[in-house]
């Protein structure tokens, strides 16, 4: 694609269609009140309070040993200041970015947190109000866009980089932050043909550190695809035209392909939406598309069929020399966790994450067969699966996963254990948490020596105190062998990266 053409879709990027469309909308300031008011009755709502306009800085209580050969430091994004200016946000995933960084060797356990200091939050700072609407939030009085970083609240993930580290976000640039002390340097543009261009929040790295993401413009049918050398520079960028492309928010590589699985989410043209969540129609009828492209000239090789279903989040794929790739995720019959469920929760609307929620699942797609077929293989709720990074793009055999059994009942209605496949023998164990924790997602880790560990955050909303714990990977039941306890409690995030080191 010409540079030309890459800016204009940069500038119309701003076509997440109905966020043009920027009236004052009588939401009042009601949800703060109904929130708080909620939080007495269900202190585990403090996940989801939101965190002061600060930085944090506080050295962790650790009890247990801490394992010598693991040191480095883990990061970690997510949602972070849900209010402003007396008003609150409708939607969970419109917090700004707080970025997290535990920082650990020799015993000892550091943590340091900082909102990112997006152009959209800086701009609402000098207000002292919210001046822009986001994917499910409109203020009042808010102003109009120039483009999609103009919402950008780099609140998904983190990718470290080089002497950076990049704050993602679902539909735009990247933030960087010093990687140090979290202070932003500011929107990345990779090149100046792809300035503006989304970059998704789930890129995936191969072990020799070869670097593939996507993006999607919803509103003109566009998927960006991304590839990037080992050594951080930009190999390549295209758009493909996808339609009905709709919200796919990860996706997975195998030695040969990058599979995206199509959701029958899209916003319809004719609605009269306030935010981009009000113009979205699940359309139930419709199959998933499974969109497999080839890695060597990122063309579109075959579009497959799969029952209608949302998935946020997949675990590894590989491939096999027949040509079969095998796959595994987070598997949900439609998106109402994120069009209700995570709506309903900012005002502290009782929320039983267990409506539509995610069940593991493995799918077999045969390339030259031309079929996609899918099955469950776990009895149990989950989601964020993860595998160790040296396992992306290749066969696999341990999985982690948060989750619940199906006949628990945790007191906070969410998942309340980290659960560990050995797919291999088909085994899986698991350590429940406290009934007072509300456990993040994990990732398991290798350490210098090459033994493999399990780092899980929490929440401990009955001590309002935020927590890291670190797991045997292959002893997770016996439960953790170090916990690091901070003097005060963070919001939940969604997903991080550990750096050796």
């Amino acid at each position: 694609m010409q540079r030309r053409q890459f800016l204009e879709l940069a500038l119309t990027a701003a076509a997440l269609a109905p966020l043009g469309r920027v009236a004052a909308m009588p939401l009042g300031d009601t949800w703060e009140t109904a929130f708080r008011a909620a939080l007495e009755e269900a202190p585990w709502l403090l996940g989801y309070l939101g965190c002061e306009d600060r930085p944090f800085d506080a050295s962790a209580k650790v009890t247990g040993t801490w394992p010598a050969a693991l040191a480095g430091s883990l990061y970690r994004n997510g949602p972070g200041m849900h209010s402003l200016g007396g008003w609150r946000y409708r939607h969970l995933f419109d917090g700004d970015g707080l970025v997290q960084c535990w920082r650990f060797g020799n015993g000892e356990v550091r943590h340091r947190a900082r909102l990112v200091a997006t152009d959209k939050l800086e701009r609402e700072r000098a207000a002292g109000r919210r001046l822009l609407p986001g994917f499910g939030s409109l203020p009042p009085d808010a102003v109009g866009l120039a483009g999609a970083d103009d919402l950008n609240p780099a609140n998904i993930s983190v990718l470290p980089q080089g002497d950076r580290l990049l704050a993602l976000w679902e539909a735009g640039s990247p933030y960087a932050l010093d990687p140090e002390t979290l202070a932003t340097r500011g929107p990345v543009t990779f090149s100046a043909e792809t300035r503006g261009l989304p970059f998704s929040a789930h890129p995936r790295q191969e072990p020799d550190g070869t670097l593939w993401n996507f993006g999607y413009l919803a509103g003109l049918n566009k998927l960006v695809l991304w590839h990037f050398t080992p050594d951080a520079r930009l190999a390549r960028a295209v758009v493909r035209d996808v339609p009905r492309i709709g919200m796919p928010h990860d996706f997975v590589v195998t030695r040969q392909h990058l599979l995206l699985l199509l959701p029958p989410l899209y916003p319809d043209p004719g609605a009269d939406a306030a935010t981009l969540l009000d113009s979205l129609r699940w359309h139930g009828e419709e199959a998933t598309r499974v969109l497999v492209v080839r890695k060597s000239d990122l063309e579109i090789v075959t579009t497959l069929e799969l029952p209608a279903q949302w998935v946020f989040h997949f675990g590894n794929a590989w491939e096999d020399e027949a040509g079969v790739i095998r796959f595994d995720a987070a598997r949900a019959p439609d998106p109402r966790l994120m069009t209700e469920t995570f709506r309903e929760l900012m005002r502290g609307t009782e929320a039983d994450f267990t409506t539509s929620a995610a069940r593991p699942y493995r799918y077999r797609v045969d390339l030259q067969g031309g079929t996609a077929e899918e099955e469950p293989f776990a009895d149990m709720l989950g989601e964020f699966p993860l595998v160790l990074p040296a396992e992306v793009a290749r066969r696999h055999d341990t999985l982690v996963m948060l989750g619940r059994d199906l006949d628990d009942r945790p007191r906070h209605d969410g998942l309340d254990r980290v659960c560990v496949f050995d797919l291999a023998c088909e085994r899986r164990a698991s350590f429940r948490y406290p009934d007072t924790e509300l456990p993040e997602e994990h990732l398991p880790v290798t350490a210098a020596d090459g033994s493999r560990w399990l780092l899980g955050p929490s929440l401990d909303w009955a001590s309002g105190q935020s927590l890291l714990r670190v797991f045997r990977l292959d002893d997770v039941a016996a439960g953790p062998v170090a916990t690091a306890r901070l003097p005060y409690a963070l919001p939940l995030g969604l997903h991080g990266r550990f750096l050796a080191g």
